[in-house]
């Protein structure tokens, strides 16, 4: 064989080896700093993920001040990331994090440091739907002194460690033969009861068209079904939008139920509007028949005897305290209905009444828009 092509073959070998190994070391580099950029970069996820939920958690709470600052420091000083920027909208905050890293072999190529990225947004919402409601509705007012088309109601906050001021819901008759309260600012009209019972320009009381028993199946069973519901909860989900028929709920058996679950959290359904009569035919300006979708309208047909249906639009988190009714063990002497009666001599004594204060809590599902009624939920939006 010619020397000349023996050498001239080897170094052609010399050289594929070369490449071979060149293209092995990118392979190898692919392998493991890829690898290790995909655990990186699902670091910086988590870690983009954990920010946002807390600064969506500072909305929910009312501290928009603070979901900036908490987003942030939970992304770097709780989740790793190197670095973290929060960008604040309405309702929404969005976190970008960057986790900077040391390569193994992609250094050969020049890429020492890569640099992995994430983004997560999450929001504050208000829940579309939710289970295990007290059959109780009360009314959307707008705060003390505040524009009537505010997205808030006038509600004051409590925690289970700190109660808020006391609320109190009171029965007499029956659903359309009831009291009713003064307005809280003008107070009046004067023969109507001063339900708001600390002076704060906030009713207190709930009386008459304030508050209403709800047949939420539309079976009107009444008082079997409203213990029912109180002891273990509606079966079935409400949804926001619903208009819910009335119904009286004045037996003391009802009210010996709720005792039951004295010192419990309950949701509470709250409603905008009322009609009496079947709504999207008696009340067609108040019936959502073309909103969008979120906001479209049903309708839960009441077999009972009320004819008067409450727009439910939101929920709200209310922790029973006491509860005054014939039959509840201990007679207890409920504070609420001793300083309702001390303002308002009209109201009689045997009035039964259930009391407690809002908390402010998450429960539910779904985002969805409307009032703010202490009731939250939170989703990351990627």
């Amino acid at each position: 064989m010619n020397p000349k092509f023996q050498k001239k073959e080897l170094g052609q070998n010399l050289i594929v080896f070369a490449v071979i190994m060149v293209v092995l070391a990118a392979l190898a580099a692919l392998v493991i700093d890829g690898g290790f950029a995909y655990t990186k970069r699902r670091e910086a996820q988590n870690a983009a993920d954990a920010g946002a939920l807390a600064g969506a958690e500072a909305l929910c709470s009312g501290n928009i001040e603070q979901a900036v600052p908490q987003a942030k420091d939970y992304a770097i000083n709780h989740n790793g990331a190197t670095s973290a920027e929060a960008l604040l909208g309405e309702k929404v905050i969005t976190v970008t994090t960057t986790i900077p890293h040391q390569t193994f072999l992609a250094g050969i190529f020049g890429n020492e440091v890569l640099t992995t990225t994430a983004t997560a947004s999450a929001g504050c919402y208000v829940p579309c739907e939710i289970e295990g409601v007290l059959p109780v509705a009360w009314a959307c007012q707008p705060p003390a002194g505040g524009d009537p088309n505010i997205t808030e109601c006038g509600i004051e906050y409590g925690t289970i460690g700190e109660p808020g001021p006391l609320y109190i819901i009171m029965d007499s008759k029956s659903l359309n033969d009831d009291f009713h309260c003064q307005d809280p600012i003008s107070h009046l009209p004067p023969e109507y009861l001063d339900c708001d019972l600390d002076d704060n320009e906030v009713n207190d009381l709930w009386a008459g068209g304030n508050r209403s028993w709800l047949d939420l199946s539309g079976g009107g069973g009444g008082a079997f079904d409203l213990r029912d519901w109180v002891w273990n909860g509606f079966d079935g989900t409400l949804k926001d939008h619903t208009w819910f028929g009335g119904q009286a709920g004045v037996e003391n058996t009802v009210f010996q139920a709720v005792d039951d679950i004295r010192g419990t959290i309950v949701w509470l359904p709250v409603f905008d509007s009322i009609c009496t009569g079947v709504p999207n035919t008696n009340c067609p300006e108040s019936y959502h028949t073309n909103p969008p979708d979120e906001w479209q309208d049903t309708l839960v047909l009441s077999g009972g005897t009320s004819q008067t249906y409450f727009h439910v639009i939101a929920f709200s988190a209310f922790r029973i305290t006491c509860v005054e009714a014939p039959g509840v063990p201990g007679h207890p002497d409920c504070p609420g209905k001793n300083l309702a009666i001390a303002q308002n001599p009209q109201i009689p004594e045997n009035t039964k009444t259930i009391e407690g204060y809002f908390v402010e809590d998450y429960g539910g599902s779904g985002k969805c828009e409307g009032p703010d009624t202490g009731v939250y939920t939170i989703y990351l939006n990627h």
